[in-house]
This record gives C-alpha cells, sequence and structure tokens, in this order.
C-alpha cells in the first residue's frame, strides 16, 4: 500500500525534514517543547495525537470536515478534550509549508472563515489513510472497492467463496491463498498486526496442505 498524498507546493521536498506520512512512537521524542499539527480525523490520527500530548507544547488536529464524531471513536475523542495541550481544529486545511531545509511554518486555511494564519510548526505529521496496490492480483481474488483484499469471514459475506467448508482466517476467495498485513482488508494497519497475520498465515498454510494431502489419499 501507499500512502495518500497532499497536493501542496514543496511538501514533498520536506518529507522527512519535518514532514511526516504517519508517525513512528519515537518521533514523539523530538517534540519536545515544540509545536506540532496532525491532519487527519480517524483512529489513527487521534492515537498520535495523544501520544505526542505527552512530548509536544501543543497538539493541534486539523480536520477537514465539520466534525470527529463520523470518523473517530467516542472515547479517543473524550482523552483529547480532557489534555489541555491538545487542540482540535475544524473545518480547517493546510495551504503552505514553509521552511529551506527542515519545515519551520504552515499557513492554515480557516473554511468556515476564509481566512489564512500562518503557524511555527515544530512537525506536520499527516494521517489521511493509504491506497492499497493490488490491481496486479488475479480477478479471482476478490477485494473491495479501494483494493483492499478480502480474507475470512469478508470472502462469505461478499459471496466470493466457493467451496464447501469455510475459509481460514486469513485465506483469501481463492483457496490455499492467503493475506496478512496492510494489504489486507483490516481495520489494524501495525507492525506488529502484520507480523502477527504472517506467523499466522504461514500456519494457515501448512493446515492448508495437510487437509488438501488427506483429501487426495481420501480419493486414492
Amino acid at each position: 500500500m501507499t500512502w495518500r498524498r497532499l497536493g501542496i507546493a514543496g511538501f514533498d521536498r520536506l518529507i522527512g525534514k519535518g514532514v511526516y506520512y504517519g508517525a513512528a512512537r519515537s518521533e514523539a521524542n523530538t517534540t519536545h517543547g515544540l509545536d506540532v499539527f496532525l491532519i487527519g480525523a480517524g483512529n489513527s490520527a487521534g492515537q498520535a495525537a495523544l501520544h505526542f500530548s505527552g512530548h509536544a507544547r501543543s497538539v493541534t488536529l486539523l480536520v477537514r470536515g465539520p466534525s470527529l464524531a463520523d470518523s473517530m471513536s467516542h472515547y479517543l475523542i473524550e482523552q483529547l478534550r480532557a489534555k489541555s495541550n491538545v487542540k482540535v481544529q475544524l473545518r480547517s486545511e493546510v495551504q503552505a509549508v514553509h521552511g529551506e531545509t527542515h519545515l519551520t511554518a504552515i499557513d492554515i486555511l480557516d473554511k468556515a472563515s476564509n481566512e489564512v494564519s500562518r503557524h511555527d510548526c515544530g512537525g506536520l505529521f499527516v494521517f489521511i489513510g493509504a491506497n492499497a496496490e493490488t490491481e496486479w492480483l488475479p480477478a479471482d481474488v476478490v477485494r473491495d472497492a479501494r483494493g483492499y483484499v478480502l480474507t475470512g469471514d469478508d470472502v462469505k459475506k461478499a459471496g466470493g467463496w466457493s467451496l464447501d467448508r469455510d475459509p481460514y482466517l486469513l485465506e483469501t476467495s481463492a483457496p490455499g491463498v492467503f493475506a496478512c498485513g496492510d494489504v489486507r482488508l483490516s481495520p489494524v494497519k501495525r507492525v506488529a498486526s502484520a507480523v502477527g497475520e504472517g506467523s499466522m498465515a504461514i500456519a494457515f498454510v501448512h493446515q492448508y496442505l495437510a487437509n488438501e494431502e488427506k483429501a487426495r489419499r481420501g480419493q486414492s
């Protein structure tokens, strides 16, 4: 998968130099005493804002829409409200980034007032989702509208399963083909989750092959 990109002039030039797609936990340690901004309205953005709040001087969550309620879990919204150094700025978009060798400031458009203001920025972290790069897969591997591979019960619900038995948890609509990590339709997009799913997929492969061998012997 690849992160969705923002079409802001100069943005790509500053990636890794104050502008980041997503955020590792280690990056929060570099924001002590700084004012940081996050773009996004989903749970990943909310969780990152909470984590940064323990390090940065201030954390501002920039949201294009009028509310967080449609895209973020209620418990996260309540936790953000309880943080004195976290601000949620609705109906807002980044218009420009500034800095020669490293990000120094950003321009924010307030869509309610149509005014643009400049803010010192010690880090800009983008959480606007990603696209699955699965166009190369054959048609018999069923995907959702965004290209993420369906597995397990999702395959059955989509009507893409043809065998009498149920598909394994990580099995795609093509029997014996398994998917794990970011490419699989799942609300969890984390490295640790992908590693665990990879181990599970290997176990399922062995189980699949063993059952296939048993069925072959039963037919002979």
